[in-house]
């Protein structure tokens, strides 16, 4: 049977399908623990490993050696996939919110320690065999950086533009959707000029004293900052709008409350939300757990009570003192012809782990995934 290649992604790329993968995900317990054999490589056009950081030299190193080069072997196996889809594209990613700002702002500082790191980083990447990197900063300007690190990411990723040209490797950034930070952080026109393009991390908008929407598409008297008010933020900066990626996240973000008649966005947060059973995490739940909590159960209700607000293209649910806030397939279609409408560039995917990989809750693996998929066109819709 003759290959349909207008709808793999790895062909046909009209919008970039961006995924991440968090290489910690593998120590996670029962069926929430992920591997690099459940990815499918026709999903996505480029998929990125999290993370690498900076070692005391001021170079990119492993942050996990056991994990990512020595016995799980991730970096083998994740650029092993383009033997499945030549045309997947296998970056690395170094930074993230743990890794911090002080000492990426210190190696960016000088001209010397720059050109140091963009050398070293380009025969690590070679040395792998990654197709690029991508730079998560968070953020320039902040957590310990000072005002000139704005200037210092372009001349930072200048460098680095100059060395990846030499093997044609790709750069990207992953960049903060606060307008605060944005303008603080990113020179937008010039980076746009150097990166190949930009993800922006278009979520993370919720509070931590009330219970608020973490990814609302537009506003309401709840919200401050939105999607929208970012989108509408960088298509003033003159860069050409499909250098962006649009981020979903397929984690909700959670709180406990005092439970009261009225518990829509906006009630008082007491704390993070309760950890859930795979990621562990106060605070925070992925969409695999989450599915799972509000399966529909054959013997008696299920507890928990779910909202989707149309405005926002976001869902709520709280049980007890619980309360979430999560997209779901429905939230994530609307997003997606958002994106669209907006002429963005594609679609990233914080991250591929946290989707139902095994499908427990829907008649398909990877149902966030596929609904993305499906709204760019390259898989046929039903």
């Amino acid at each position: 049977m003759k290959e349909d290649r207008a709808h793999r992604p790895g062909f046909v790329e009209p919008y970039r399908v961006v995924c991440y993968l968090a290489s910690w995900s593998n120590y996670r317990e029962g069926s929430g623990s992920f591997n690099v054999s459940y990815i499918v490589p026709d999903h996505c056009t480029h998929l990125v490993y999290t993370f690498a950081g900076l070692n005391i030299g001021g170079g990119i190193d492993s942050l996990d050696y056991f994990n990512d080069v020595n016995v799980n072997k991730g970096y083998a196996r994740v650029v092993a996939l383009k033997e499945e889809n030549p045309c997947l594209k296998v970056l690395l990613a170094i930074g993230g919110w743990n890794e911090g700002s002080e000492k990426y702002s210190l190696m960016a500082e000088r001209e010397s320690t720059r050109d140091a790191f963009a050398d070293q980083t380009l025969r690590y990447l070679v040395h792998y065999g990654f197709d690029g990197l991508d730079l998560d900063w968070e953020y320039p300007t902040m957590r310990g950086g000072i005002p000139e690190d704005r200037e210092n990411f372009v001349l930072l990723v200048q460098a680095l533009r100059n060395r990846f040209a030499r093997r044609n490797k790709i750069l990207t950034a992953a960049i903060s959707a606060s307008k605060q930070i944005l303008q603080a952080g990113y020179d937008l026109p010039k980076l746009c000029e150097e990166l190949d393009f930009i993800n922006l991390m278009t979520y993370d908008y919720s509070r931590s004293d009330k219970a608020t929407l973490d990814a609302p598409l537009y506003g309401d008297s709840t919200t401050g900052e939105t999607i929208d008010t970012t989108i509408a933020y960088i298509s003033k900066s003159g860069c050409p709008m499909a250098k962006f990626s649009l981020g979903i996240t397929t984690h909700a973000k959670t709180y406990t409350v005092v439970p009261s008649r009225l518990m829509a966005p906006g009630i008082k947060a007491v704390s993070p939300g309760a950890p859930g059973p795979y990621t562990r995490s106060a605070g925070s739940l992925g969409y695999n757990e989450v599915c799972e909590m509000l399966k529909p159960n054959r013997t008696t209700p299920n507890p928990w009570v779910v909202k989707s607000l149309a405005q926002n293209a976001v869902k709520y649910a709280y049980h007890d003192d619980q309360w979430m806030t999560f997209d779901g397939i429905e939230t994530i279609g609307t997003k997606v012809k958002y994106a669209m409408d907006k002429k963005l560039g594609g679609i990233m995917l914080w991250t591929i782990d946290t989707d139902d990989f095994q499908g427990d809750c829907h008649n398909e693996a990877y149902p966030l995934l596929q609904t993305v998929l499906r709204m760019l066109g390259y898989v046929r819709k039903a």
